[in-house]
């Protein structure tokens, strides 16, 4: 009994931890993008993005655009040279 009570509270303290992401869409394949929850979008920056399949994708932010509901940035991917437009809903 004397350790069931320390892993139970250690496992509400786990359970209570939020999620420190946002989730977001890319507009052209309609896949789940995220990003670190503190990231800022600001032009010319490097920022790694997880993709639906979890893989870490570096961008560099292109355009940044605030349309009120959501912020859309502009991004190009560093290896491929693909770009892509990723919505985060405020």
């Amino acid at each position: 009994m004397r350790l069931a009570l320390p892993a139970l509270v250690l496992a509400m303290l786990a359970m209570a931890v939020p999620a420190l992401a946002k989730d977001g869409v890319n507009l052209d394949t309609g896949d789940t993008v995220t990003v670190d929850d503190n990231q800022d979008f600001n032009v010319g920056d490097v920022v790694a993005f997880f993709d639906a399949d979890g893989n870490e994708v570096d961008v560099s932010i292109d355009k940044v655009n605030d349309t009120g509901d959501a912020i859309d940035v502009d991004v190009t991917d560093q290896d491929s040279g693909d770009t892509a437009t990723f919505e985060f809903t405020k």
